[in-house]
C-alpha cells in the first residue's frame, strides 16, 4: 500500500475498512473516515534547488493516522555525485525524528533512501519534509500547485549537508509548493 505522499496517503488498511474512489486521478482512492488530503500531480511540477549551500528547505504535511516507515523516497531531476545531501522529517516542534544523513543523490532518478531511526512510527500531526546539502547541485521535484500548512526555504542552516537537530518551531505559514515524498 503507499504511504503518506506529501500531506496524506494510505498507511496501513485493516480488516473491515472501507475504501472510497476508483483510484483514478478524477475518482482518488481514499479510506472511508480518514480525513486525508490528496492532490492529483498538476503536472506543474518544478526542480526545487537550494539556495545556498548548507539552507534547509521544508513543507509541511498532516497526518491523521498512525504511520511507520522505513524509508523515505523522492525524485531528483538533477543529481550530485560529490556534494552530501540529507532529507528527513522534522516535528512541528522543531525537533528532527527522521533522516537518511549526508548521501549523494544520483541524477534524475527515484531516490529511495533507508532512515537512520529504521523503523519509526510517527503519531497523527503536523510534521515537515525537509531537504538540505553541502552544494547546491542536487534537486528534489515539487508540485507549485499544493497547498501546505508551512512552505518555507531556508528555515535553517545545516552542517557538512546534514539536517540539524533542531530548527526550532514551526509557525504555519501556508504555501503552495510541496516536495513530492513518500515515507514507506
Amino acid at each position: 500500500m503507499p504511504t503518506g505522499f506529501g500531506g496524506g496517503g494510505l498507511a496501513s488498511v485493516t480488516t473491515d475498512s472501507t475504501l472510497t474512489g476508483a483510484g483514478t486521478s478524477s475518482s482518488h482512492l481514499g479510506v472511508k473516515g480518514w480525513p486525508l488530503t490528496t492532490h492529483p500531480c498538476s503536472r506543474a511540477a518544478v526542480a526545487i534547488t537550494l539556495g545556498g549551500a548548507n539552507q534547509v528547505y521544508i513543507t509541511g504535511f498532516s497526518l491523521g493516522y498512525e504511520l511507520t516507515f522505513s524509508n523515505i523516497a523522492t525524485y531528483g531531476d538533477a543529481g550530485d555525485g560529490v556534494g552530501f545531501y540529507d532529507l528527513g522529517v522534522y516535528t512541528k516542534a522543531g525537533a528532527l525524528v527522521a533522516n537518511i544523513g549526508a548521501t549523494h543523490l544520483p541524477s534524475g532518478t527515484p531516490q529511495h533512501q533507508a532512515i537512520l531511526q529504521a523503523p519509526l512510527t510517527l503519531a497523527p500531526g503536523d510534521y515537515a519534509f525537509a531537504f538540505t546539502g553541502n552544494a547546491v547541485v542536487a534537486t528534489i521535484r515539487a508540485d507549485n500547485q499544493w497547498a501546505t500548512w508551512i512552505d518555507n526555504s531556508n528555515v535553517a542552516t545545516s552542517s557538512a549537508g546534514v539536517l540539524p537537530a533542531s530548527i526550532g518551531a514551526l509557525t504555519p505559514t501556508p504555501g503552495i509548493t510541496a516536495f513530492y515524498f513518500v515515507l514507506y
